[in-house]
Parts: structure tokens; C-alpha cells; sequence
């Protein structure tokens, strides 16, 4: 990993990120907004619930990765959503490994002034996994990433371009 977060660092980034929650909830009640505090309830309820379905893929590295990703300052901010979740026989190692290599190559031709953000999306079935990444932002060059993607290809990996263009790239990854 990139960090080596111990129990007391992984807490107290928890912690932050709660506190920051809580207060947006008592800021918007007292202003009275209190539909506004019930939508902020409700989205700290779906990110707990997809961080616990995260938690329980098997894939820790990958799990740590995604859910430490946010704490270490990046040109992207990364959310993700876990779509299906079925035993696997998926290489956690491997993942992780992509999964970071291709955000690395992905920071390095992002505009650091843009609002750059990847979704990853992650349908796990016994069959067939697929990972969706999404991005938004500003990309550098998109034939850059034509070339990064062809490259992957051309090593045997299972991935296509959905979308490429200046402020959008959506990529499909299958691992079996």
C-alpha cells in the first residue's frame, strides 16, 4: 500500500470524515433545514452500507485501497458503489494492483486545476466480475489514454472503452 495506516491513523481518518457528517447534519438544523439534514442521513447510511458490502468482497487489499484511497491527497477523488456481490475467484493482489497503477497513470494526466473524479463500479459474480470506472474531470490527452488502454489490451487484459472524450472516460474491465 501506498500508506500504512495503523488502527489509530485508519480511526482517527474515520473520525474526521464522521465529525464533518455530523456537523453538516447540526449546521442544517439549525438553519432550519431540516429536509436538507435528513438527505445528509440518508447519504451517510448508503456510503456506511456500501462500504460494508466493500468490506465483505475478499478482496482486502482492493478494500483498503478504495476506502484509504480519499485520506492521501490526490488530483482525484474516488467514490465507488458495489453493485452485485457473489462468491468469486478473483486475485486480490492482481486487482489491487491494476486498480492503483491505473489511477496512478490516470493522476498523471488529469488537469490538477479541474474537479477530477473516478466512480468505480463493481458487479462481482461467480462467472463473470466487471469493473466499471467513470471518470469526470479534465484529461491531459485522450490518445494518451488510447495508448494506455491499448497497451493493457495488448498485455491481456479484458477492457473497453464505453466513452473517451476530453472531460469523460467511462472503461470496462471483466476479470474472470
Amino acid at each position: 500500500m501506498s500508506e500504512n495506516w495503523g488502527v489509530v491513523e485508519a480511526l482517527r481518518h474515520a473520525r474526521h470524515d464522521w465529525m464533518n457528517d455530523l456537523q453538516l447534519i447540526k449546521g442544517n438544523l439549525d438553519l432550519g433545514r431540516v429536509e436538507r439534514a435528513k438527505q445528509v442521513i440518508e447519504e451517510m447510511v448508503l456510503v456506511a452500507q456500501n462500504e460494508s458490502k466493500l468490506s465483505n468482497v475478499k478482496l482486502p487489499l482492493l478494500a483498503e485501497w478504495i476506502l484509504t484511497y480519499n485520506w492521501s491527497r490526490h488530483l482525484i477523488k474516488l467514490d465507488f458503489e458495489v453493485l452485485r456481490l457473489e462468491p468469486h475467484r478473483l486475485e486480490d493482489k492482481r486487482l489491487y494492483n491494476w486498480c492503483k497503477e491505473f489511477l496512478e497513470f490516470l493522476e498523471s494526466n488529469v488537469m490538477n486545476n479541474a474537479e477530477n473524479q473516478l466512480s468505480i463500479l463493481l458487479d462481482i459474480t461467480k462467472e463473470q466480475s466487471r469493473f466499471i470506472f467513470d471518470f469526470t474531470g479534465i484529461l491531459k490527452s485522450t490518445s494518451l489514454v488510447e495508448d494506455w488502454i491499448n497497451n493493457q489490451r495488448s498485455n491481456g487484459e479484458n477492457i473497453e472503452i464505453e466513452q473517451l472524450q476530453e472531460e469523460v472516460l467511462v472503461v470496462h474491465v471483466i476479470a474472470e
